[in-house]
Parts: C-alpha cells; sequence; structure tokens
C-alpha cells in the first residue's frame, strides 16, 4: 500500500495538467452549410467522417493516444426539432438526442446526471453524459444551434486499447475547451 497511492495521484495530477493546457490547432474544422468553425487540440489526428457512413457526421477527430474520439454532427432541422427548440430549447434538444442514443442501444443507453444548459461567451449549449456499459466508457455530447442548423458535438471513451482512460472530469474539460474554439452565426 504504501507508496502507490501518492504515486498515482501524482500522475493523475500530471495527466490533468496536460490536458488542461491544451494548444488548440490554428485550422479550423468547417461545418458543411459554413456557419460552424470549431478547432482541435494540436496534436489531435482527423480522422475520415465517411467512414462512419453517417452523413450527418462532418468532422471526426482522435487523440493521439486514442483513448478519446469526437465527433461534429449535424442535426437535421425538421418539423419534430424545430418544435423542440421552440417549445424546450436546448434541454429538450438534448432530451431527443438521449432518446435517439437510447433507442440505439436497445435500452442500455444510461444518462448519468442531468441535462446541463451553459454559455461559453455568447454560444449556448445543453449537454448531457451517458454510459452504454455502466460507466465503463462514458460519452458527452453537446447541443448548440447556429441561426440556420442544430449540431452536436460528441467526446468518447475509446476503449479498443488497453490504455488508462482519461477521467470523466478530464472528459469533460476537453470538451469545454474544444466547445469553447466554436465559432457560428
Amino acid at each position: 500500500m504504501g507508496c502507490t497511492g501518492p504515486k498515482q495521484l501524482q500522475q493523475q495530477s500530471d495527466i490533468n495538467a496536460e490536458f488542461t493546457k491544451i494548444a488548440l490547432s490554428s485550422e479550423q474544422i468547417h461545418a458543411p452549410s459554413g456557419d460552424m468553425s470549431a478547432r482541435l487540440p494540436s496534436t489531435w489526428v482527423m480522422l475520415d467522417p465517411e467512414k462512419l457512413e453517417s452523413p450527418q457526421v462532418f468532422a471526426m477527430a482522435c487523440n493521439p493516444e486514442y483513448t478519446l474520439s469526437l465527433i461534429f454532427s449535424e442535426v437535421q432541422l425538421d418539423n419534430t426539432a424545430k418544435t423542440i427548440l421552440g417549445r424546450d430549447g436546448l434541454r429538450g434538444l438534448c432530451d431527443a438526442s438521449f432518446q435517439r442514443r437510447l433507442k440505439r442501444s436497445n435500452g442500455r443507453a444510461e444518462m448519468l446526471g442531468d441535462i446541463e444548459e451553459f454559455a461559453i461567451g455568447k454560444k449556448r449549449f445543453g449537454a448531457f453524459t451517458y454510459t452504454t456499459d455502466s460507466m465503463q466508457t462514458l460519452t458527452r455530447i453537446a447541443v448548440f444551434s447556429t441561426s440556420t442548423h442544430i449540431y452536436e458535438c460528441t467526446i468518447t471513451h475509446l476503449a479498443f486499447r488497453e490504455r488508462e482512460l482519461p477521467s470523466p472530469k478530464l472528459l469533460q474539460t476537453v470538451h469545454q475547451i474544444i466547445l469553447g474554439s466554436i465559432e457560428g452565426q
């Protein structure tokens, strides 16, 4: 027991310091419509979003350790989405987003905590975190809108490598940094 605890705390502290000092790339990703852009951490690897075979996904990246993945996608702005946004705001869009994940996971998706609403600068977001595997991996989704489109920014643990996954706090911190870089109309 002796030295194990402090060493583990030090390693976690080093990881926290590494993530909170993330340098964002000067290059931006852009939504196909051109009304939204964001920057990713400079060390992250861009992936081909067409590999997901989902037309809504327009940007995808992973951290160099391949323990986190980030996806930007557009939410179809149909009458249902317009009604939800008008009636229930970002909170309603988050609930609809979670319900889609619940259905896709055959009822395994479990929301952790409550839906949050917050602002970074002038941009407003709704967000939630969920798991489909009893908290072995987490996914955090932020929903936001421009004047003409609704988008989701998703960050998730990748567990296909035998590496320690970032803590839930780090996952949220990285997500917030990326959300803070979003520019849009």
